[in-house]
This record gives C-alpha cells, structure tokens and sequence, in this order.
C-alpha cells in the first residue's frame, strides 16, 4: 500500500471533510466577520434600534441615527434588507409626515436601498461584483407584479380619490424595488438565513409585546372578547398583528417539524411555542384559519407519511361541502356546523354582541361585491372602497373600515374583473416561485440521502511530536482522528433548507388564506412578504458549500 503525505494535492483529495468544533467555527466566524464595515454596520444597528424603542426623538438626534442607517447601506447593502425585518413591526413608533404621506423607518429604508444601489454604480466592476449578484429573478413573477401595478394605475382613472390611489400603489411600488433590488444582496446561504433570525427575533419581540399588553390590560374596551383582551402589538388592530406573527410561526413550525440537527429543533420549538401563544391571545379568527392551512400545507408537502391521510381528508372535506350545497346534508347537522363557523341566524340589522364582528364583515362583503357589479370593469379605484362605501353601505354598518374585510373581494370592488385576475396571477406566480424552491430543495436534499453514511480514512504518515501534543490538548480532536469517521456531508444543510423553502411558502399561504376574511396588506407587511418572496428564490440558486460541510 502506497503511503501519501498528508500535504500532497491527492491526500487532500481523499481525505473525507471532518467537522470543526463548534468553539473553531464560531472563532472563524468572528474572525471573518471582523471588519470596520461590521463595526460601523453594528453601531448603526443599535442606534437605530434605539431610535425605534425610545420614540419620538428630536432631528438633531432622529438625523444621525438614520445618517448610520445609510452608512450602514452602502457599506453592506443586504443590511437595509436586515433592518426591515425589524422596521415592519416597529417602524410604526416612529414616523416623518412627508406631503400628507405617512413613511414610517420601513418605508425609509427602502429609499436608502435605493440610494445605495445607486452609490455603487460609481465603484469599479469588480467592486460591484463582490456585492452583488446579477442573477435576475423570476421573470414571470416580475411581469406579474409590473402587471398588477399597471392595472392599479389604470384604475385611478376613474377613481373618486387619487391621493388614496397614490398611498396605495406606493406600497406595491415599494415591493417591487424590494424585490428588485434585494434579490441581488442576498448571494450566500448564510444571508438568507441571517434574514430569518432577524425576522423571527423582531416577532419574538412582538410577541413578548402581547403578553405585557394582556398581562396589564392595555387595549381599548372594544378588543375585550370573552373577558380577555386581544393583544394586537403595534399594529393598532388584532388581525393585522396575527397576520404578521403567523408568517415567521409558519416558518418556525416548518423548521420544528421537517428541520434536522438538535440545535435547530430547540432553537425553531421555542420560537414557535411562544409566537403560537402571541397568537391565541389576539383571538383572531382569521388568523387561526390561516394557521390552519400553513399546518396543513407543510404536512402535506413535508411529511409523506401524512400526505396518503390527508388526500383522503381532503376528498371528504369536498364531499360535506357538496352535500350541503346540494341539500344532500341533514339540516341539524348544517346547523351545528354554520353555528361553530358563527354563521347562524346572523342578522345584518340587529346582531347580537356576539355576532356583531360577523356581521359586520358579511356586510362590507355584499357592499363590495355590489361595488363590483355597479363597476365591472376597472372597479372604483384602488385604495377607494372607503370613499365610495357610503353609496353601498347595507343596513346599520355605515364606517367603511378601510377595506372589504376580504382582500379579493376588496380587489374585485377597487379594479374590476381585470383587476381581480391580474392579481389571482400574481399569486399564482408567487406559489409558483414557490413551488420550484421546494421541488430544487427535495431534490439535492434527495441526492445527499444517496451519499454513502461513511468511510475509511486514508492511509497517512505517521503524525509528528508537534501534531500530537496539539491532539493532547484537544481529547475530542485526538478521538477523532483516530476513529473511524463519518465524512461531514450536507444532508442536514439540505435538511434545513429545505424546511426553510416549505415554511417560506406556508408563511404566503397564511397570507392568501388570511385576505379571505380580511385585508394583510397593511403596516408595512407587504414590505416583510417581499423579504420572503426573496428569501424564496435565492435559496433556490444558492449552494452549501460542499468544501467546508458546514451543517446548521
């Protein structure tokens, strides 16, 4: 048998990758990370997080916390993406009125996005290229959403209010340059996945939040539901807070139960436990429904054991519902269902306290769609439901409430039949993003269950004096280089992954299913579903580094 330097070119061929300690990498880690951008990038994450927790503060301390922002921008361009991870919960407390607009830090940072995208068209090439990835996304899902806005903007010609047409198509506008602009910051695995902490460290926060707000009875009277408050964090209203806790709890739901490794299980469970727990306290109907289906979703595309159950499920779900609309169904028993959905004996002109809320919303329903029928075919103008309302208000509801209470039917009343599919487009093209992420992700997680489990080490020479004192000092080293190893390969990356792309489409879902009985799009969440939508299609195109065999 040939004996092969441990130094030569084919030693280090064969030799199977080992797993550093977990003091090593995070000493790598640091010592890679350590740079003056970091330094100052750090800096400006805390004054700004500062000027986030303690507002309003004067311009002569607001302007240099936002002047390290934008440092902090150009030097590291996916930090805008970071920041509006935090900013989409928070940025609310603090605001500039601009011309009538309202632009709160998220709205802010999307405007030093573009700054800084700008900024680096005057450094060299080379510079640019380190930086950014040129790769486009999905062209199909761009056309979409170039698509939706042009119908937006089609429909303002007959709106009754174009300042209200403006705020809206600006908030879309803002998820395009998202979109755009973001998609080309977050090169590496470990950016994306730098993304996801933030987002679920900035939910955690609001979810700690909600419990100081129904520990202490901080709400007004009208969101005291069964004696008990419904938290709603910053957001001003419960269904816009549960919106937002479901889309990061769908992602840690997803990394709970398909993820891989000890550390992102404990890590994942406890994020999940305590945003499901922010969530039961807003006590939102709409938001436990969403849930519902993000849950199902990752069973039924995570687990394939589950999935022959639910088929089954599924096709009996479909058969009660065409039983009842046939007739087929007993009365009691459609009595007792539409009495747990809380649609039974509603009465849109003297509801009861309990079914007032139901109520309410079947009567903004009926008040969209009469909206729609009056104006099929470019509707009344986007971000107009609230001024045409007092022409289709039915019975005693006579407060708009902003929106139809269901965001397809709102989409229907503000821009017409048109309007309504260019949208169902745009959703289809998300889920078809979607889709290709997770059929990418199964398939190399697929590839690596074939990888064989171990091998034999090579034959080397013997170690010297100073290799082995170096063992001494480290016993685990010295056990594993002598043991028969396992080669570190990347199925529990993969693993993660491809959990990560699963919880990424539930947390849409949660938003496709939420718009059934209300509006999400508010409070900035648009701009955390385009950090998704990005997060999605990159982990896509990125892949693990196989030198290094890093696992989560």
């Amino acid at each position: 048998m040939r004996l092969m330097s441990p130094g030569t070119p084919a030693a280090r061929e064969l030799s199977p990758a080992r797993r550093a300690s977990w003091f090593n990498t995070t000493c790598a880690t640091l010592r890679d990370s350590m740079s003056v951008s970091t330094i100052v990038g750090v800096a400006g994450a805390l004054l700004l997080v500062a000027l986030l927790l303690v507002p309003p503060l004067p311009w002569n301390f607001r302007l240099p916390l936002y002047l390290a922002a934008f440092v902090w921008t150009i030097l590291r361009p996916q930090a805008a993406l970071y920041l509006m991870a935090i900013c989409v919960p928070w940025g609310s407390l603090d605001y500039i009125n601009a011309g009538g607009l309202r632009l709160d830090s998220a709205d802010v940072l999307v405007v030093f996005l573009v700054a800084g995208w700008l900024v680096q068209f005057v450094l060299p090439a080379q510079v640019r290229a380190r930086v950014r990835d040129e790769t486009p996304p999905p062209r199909y899902l761009v056309l979409a959403m170039l698509a939706l806005l042009f119908t937006m903007l089609l429909s303002t010609g007959i709106a009754i209010n174009v300042k209200d047409s403006l705020k809206e198509i600006s908030k879309w506008i803002e998820v395009l340059v998202i979109f755009l602009l973001g998609s080309q910051y977050l090169r590496t695995r470990r950016q994306i996945w730098t993304l996801i902490v933030f987002i679920c460290l900035a939910a955690i926060s609001q979810a700690i939040f909600g419990y100081l707000q129904a520990f202490l009875n901080l709400g007004p009277q009208s969101f005291i539901r069964s004696s008990a408050l419904r938290v709603y964090g910053t957001f001003d209203q419960p269904n816009p807070y549960a919106a937002y806790i479901n889309m990061p709890l769908s992602i840690a739901i997803a990394l709970t139960l398909l993820g891989r490794g000890w550390l992102t299980h404990i890590l994942a469970g406890i994020t999940a436990i305590m945003l499901l727990y922010a969530e039961i306290l807003s006590q939102s109907r709409g938001g436990e429904l969403a849930l519902i289906a993000a849950v199902a979703f990752i069973l039924f595309f995570g687990i394939r054991a589950v999935r022959v159950v639910m088929r089954l499920g599924i096709f009996a779900i479909l058969g009660v519902i065409a039983a009842t609309l046939t007739g087929h169904l007993p009365s009691s028993l459609t009595d007792k269902l539409f009495t747990f959905l809380g649609l039974n004996n509603i009465s849109l002109s003297a509801p009861s306290p309990q079914d007032y809320s139901t109520a309410e919303r079947l009567a903004h329903w009926i008040a969209g769609i009469n909206m729609f029928f009056t104006h099929p075919i470019l509707g009344v103008g986007i971000g107009n439901y609230p001024d045409a309302y007092p022409l289709f208000y039915v019975t005693i509801f006579v407060d708009p409430l902003g929106h139809a209470h269901n965001y397809y039917i709102n989409v229907a009343a503000e821009m017409g039949l048109i309007g309504l599919v260019v949208y169902l487009i745009f959703v289809l093209a998300i889920f078809v993003a979607g889709g290709s992420a997770i059929l990418h992700r199964h398939r190399r997680y697929k590839a690596a269950l074939a990888m064989p489990r171990e091998v034999r080490r090579p034959v080397e020479w013997p170690l010297g004096t100073r290799q082995k004192a170096r063992l001494l000092m480290r016993p685990i080293g010295f056990v594993q280089e002598y043991r028969r190893q396992r080669p570190v390969t990347i199925r529990t990356t993969l693993a993660n992954d491809r959990a990560l792309a699963i919880g990424l489409v539930a947390a849409l879902v949660t938003v496709a299913a939420h718009n059934l009985v209300d509006d999400v799009y508010v409070h900035s969440l648009t701009n955390l579903i385009a950090l998704l939508l990005i997060a999605l299609i990159r982990l896509e195109r990125v892949t693990p580094d196989q030198s290094k065999h890093r696992s989560m």
